[in-house]
């Protein structure tokens, strides 16, 4: 007989199949709920759980609040919400939140789940419904190196390279913990090619309010990571491209676009970010502008990007003069806010501006 889960137990999980088709059937008119007391509650809820996606947290204790149903909805409201805010980070920050959210529920099943009963080994039936649902396929822990390398790919600890494991007749040894790392890794990967939905315009219009409330509280939350810009604390491929444009080279698209996200999600603003280009051979205000604008989401569709990872990076040629730090960390971005945090207090650079490339050549 198949095992079918609580709704407790789905509220802990709101991605599964069993816990989205009711909710589906219960609210099939979306545009109309939102309109109702009933609708206004599930965003408030969906809003706080984007608010606790995006606050930095030493320890990770998720509130479960209100009936299964609310809770299950309000998950999904929360995707629709990013989805009309549309920025990617933010969207990365809620489904990592989601995983988070799962593995720690999984980890800790026996003190909250009267259910609970282990059908494999050290493992519970629900353990067995999540990892079935996510395609994960592991058998007396081990897993198949196919398998394996799928899900570690995003994985930069050096523990999970194929190299560092024990791997026999085709299947790669796993231990307990690592079997619920591999499973939140791969509920965080699902969650994310999900996302962002095709949410109609008139229930993002709806949503508006609470979206703009959302991308408010997570750029300040982004200027209190992030704080005032710090030149010295660029990771090498960054400085390496503002060498560039100072030495009035041309450069290539995925360049100057992953300058300007750089810079942009550091903090600084368009007109700051515009004039470095100025010294480029190319150069064209009102195309530079455009540009810049459409990086940084204040223009056409609204989009704010973000920086690519180290691992683009290095794909586009991009990534150069490694240094020590570079090979502790998988993103620019984490590369700043390390180098940041390790260097002495400075005064605050001006209305978050650098130099101008002209500056950057004088000098």
């Amino acid at each position: 007989m198949d095992f079918v889960p609580s709704g407790k137990e789905l509220s802990h999980f709101p991605f599964l199949k069993k816990a989205q088709d009711p909710i589906r059937s219960r609210f099939s008119s979306l545009g109309t709920l939102l309109g109702t007391p009933k609708g206004e509650a599930l965003i408030s809820h969906a809003v706080t759980r984007i608010q606790e996606a995006v606050t930095p947290k030493k320890t990770h204790v998720p509130k479960v609040c209100g009936t299964p149903e609310d809770e299950i909805a309000s998950y999904a409201l929360a995707r629709i919400i990013v989805s009309c805010v549309n920025d990617k980070q933010l969207i990365d920050r809620l489904t990592r939140y989601e995983a988070e959210r799962a593995y720690h529920f999984l980890v800790n099943e026996e003190e909250w789940n009267s259910n609970y009963v282990q059908d494999d080994g050290e493992y519970s039936r629900l353990w067995g419904a999540v990892a079935d649902e996510m395609g994960i396929r592991v058998a007396e822990d081990r897993m198949p190196v196919p398998d394996y390398v799928e899900l570690v790919a995003p994985l930069h600890d050096d523990r999970y390279r194929l190299l560092n494991r024990h791997v026999e007749q085709g299947f790669v040894a796993i231990n307990k913990n690592e079997r619920y790392e591999l499973l939140r890794e791969r509920i965080r990967v699902l969650l994310r090619h999900d996302l962002p939905h095709r949410v109609p315009k008139e229930i993002c219009e709806k949503l508006a309010p609470h979206a703009a409330e959302i991308k408010k509280a997570y750029q300040e939350q982004m200027l209190r990571q992030f704080g005032t810009v710090e030149e010295s604390a660029f990771p090498p491929c960054i400085q390496a491209l503002i060498t560039a444009l100072a030495a009035g080279t041309n450069l290539t698209h995925a360049g100057r676009f992953s300058l300007t996200a750089f810079l942009h999600n550091i903090g600084m603003d368009t007109t700051g970010i515009a004039e470095l280009y100025a010294r480029s051979p190319d150069f064209d205000v009102e195309k530079t502008m455009y540009q810049v604008e459409h990086i940084t989401g204040r223009g056409g569709t609204g989009t704010e990007y973000t920086t690519p990872a180290c691992a683009a990076m290095q794909t586009t040629g991009l990534c150069v003069h490694r240094d020590v730090l570079c090979e502790r960390v998988s993103h620019p971005l984490s590369y700043y806010k390390v180098k940041k945090s390790q260097a002495p207090r400075k005064p605050a650079m001006v209305n978050k501006k650098m130099k101008s490339s002209k500056d950057l050549n004088s000098s």
